[in-house]
């Protein structure tokens, strides 16, 4: 359990920039920790110039991003080849850190080294049993939560798919294995649930769940939200 509120970033899908820029400074307007940006046509360049603008446009902001359908390692490089001035994110988050229930992979290894030789100094909210990755059985999530410990900065983890819940006793298992390591939480929270895992997670990362017809974000929406966190 945790003993504070957990913070909370809207995730922000990039397509017109001017429409980036305004979501991320309506989430601050309405008291949100920082947002997350991804581009789900996984154009590089753009996702790119969207945090070039979010970052002018609100220099001290907790901004993280994911560079969908890439590693760890290989996002670093590619925020590097196009962020030659040092990469402006506080946060990189991926869909598969590289723990598994068997084992830790090449990925970890390789993803500290990236990170040390580009300077890079934000945190990894690296996916732990996340969607799209191989199911993992209810029994095995307090080992790899234990896994995690010491291989991710922020163990990442969400329901079966985009927008769906995680289920609760599978949230219980993989926070026994974390301890007080951080964990965060990636699809299914809406304002209605989000008191059912805010004693259970350190981070909540949201998107469908505070958004509107349009897929823009939906300020009240967030907003209630926010108020039910805590």
């Amino acid at each position: 359990m945790t003993s504070r509120p957990p913070k909370v970033y809207p995730v922000i899908h990039v397509a017109d920039i001017p429409d980036v820029v305004e979501d991320a400074e309506l989430a601050v307007d309405r008291g949100a920790d920082g947002v997350f940006l991804i581009d789900h046509d996984a154009d590089d360049d753009r996702l790119v110039a969207a945090i070039r603008a979010v970052r002018a446009a609100l220099p001290q902001l907790f901004l993280g991003a994911n560079v969908i359908k890439r590693s760890p390692t290989a996002s670093l490089e590619v925020l590097h080849e196009r962020l030659p001035e040092g990469i402006a994110l506080d946060a990189l988050w991926t869909d598969n850190s590289g723990v598994t229930p068997a084992g830790v992979g090449d990925e970890v290894a390789g993803f500290a080294a990236a990170r040390e030789r580009l300077r890079w100094t934000g945190r990894h909210f690296g996916g732990v049993a996340f969607k799209y990755q191989q199911p993992v059985e209810l029994e095995a999530l307090p080992a790899l939560g234990a896994l995690a410990r010491g291989n991710v900065d922020v163990a990442t983890t969400s329901g079966p798919g985009t927008g769906q819940p995680i289920d609760h006793t599978r949230l219980l298992a993989l926070r026994e294995g974390l301890g007080e390591h951080p964990l965060a939480l990636a699809s299914g929270v809406t304002p209605d649930n989000v008191g059912e895992v805010a004693d259970l997670v350190d981070h909540i990362l949201v998107s469908t769940g505070i958004a509107s017809p349009a897929g823009r974000l939906d300020p009240q929406r967030l907003q209630a939200l926010l108020a039910n966190v805590g």
